[in-house]
């Protein structure tokens, strides 16, 4: 009889650690069935937007998810053309996207606790490289996520794409800021940076890098190496509405920036 009190005590002892560690925030799944679980986690909701990004980290492996209009219980779905995406950053920096063609997928929403702020869902998606590679995420989770709430997203100024070194270059971050005497345009993908400069009456028109007023840069978190070769091209410059739009492609020492282009809304 004590053999079995000693038992019972040790049993509800294990389920209450089982119930602290699932109501622990969490987002895991399986990418091409190798289990991922990510040891960093963020959200945030972008109220003039409407739209929640969800983003989970590990070993420089990142999985984020953007999501429209979410409400407890709905539905959305990933693909090209839409504005709900799924993207996997693998170790060596090369991204799939669901957007690219042949990408598809969608996430649900399970719970959004407004009062805690957090996120519950689930998602699974197939994800295509620029090399045309597939990538499988099944299984997916997110637990208890706590969300950040801003009113406008800061480090979103438009949309920003290109190739580093034959790999798809996607940020989520993207800034474009007015610093008086120029323009600089950047968008950050975990430490990758590609950054273009322009003077801020610049016509429209292709440039060649390098000249004064224009350059262009990759940085790789400490270590910067700017162009030595390439071309920056405006198809669209309006300072009363403060946007500009382009294409670049260029060469530092050691990378090869290809196929750029923008479309930003500056500060």
């Amino acid at each position: 009889m004590k053999n079995l009190t000693v038992l019972y005590i040790v049993s509800i002892m294990i389920i209450s650690c089982q119930k602290i560690e699932t109501n622990s925030p969490a987002f895991q799944a399986n990418i091409d069935n190798v289990f991922f679980k990510a040891s960093l986690i963020e959200a945030n909701y972008i109220e003039n937007e409407d739209y929640y990004i969800v983003q989970g980290k590990n070993n420089n492996e990142i999985i984020t998810l953007r999501g429209t209009n979410l409400v407890e219980g709905a539905v959305v779905d990933f693909g090209e053309g839409s504005e709900n995406f799924a993207v996997y950053q693998d170790i060596n920096g090369m991204v799939y996207s669901t957007s690219f063609s042949g990408g598809e997928g969608r996430m649900k929403v399970n719970e959004i606790s407004i009062e805690d702020q957090t996120l519950t869902g689930e998602f699974n998606f197939k994800a295509i490289s620029i090399s045309q590679d597939t990538l499988e995420v099944k299984r997916g989770i997110f637990y208890k996520v706590t969300y950040g709430n801003e009113t406008e997203s800061v480090n979103n100024a438009g949309t920003f794409s290109a190739e580093l070194n034959g790999n798809v270059f996607l940020p989520l971050d993207t800034y474009a800021i007015d610093n008086g005497t120029d323009i600089s345009i950047k968008g950050v993908i975990n430490s990758d940076e590609i950054i273009i400069v322009i003077p801020n009456e610049t016509g429209l028109g292709s440039y060649e890098l390098p000249m004064e007023g224009f350059s262009a840069r990759v940085k790789d978190g400490a270590t910067t190496e700017n162009a030595i070769s390439g071309a920056i091209n405006i198809l669209s410059f309006d300072s009363t509405t403060k946007t500009i739009s382009g294409t670049f492609q260029f060469q530092t020492p050691l990378n090869t920036v290809s196929v750029g282009q923008f479309d930003m809304t500056y500060q």
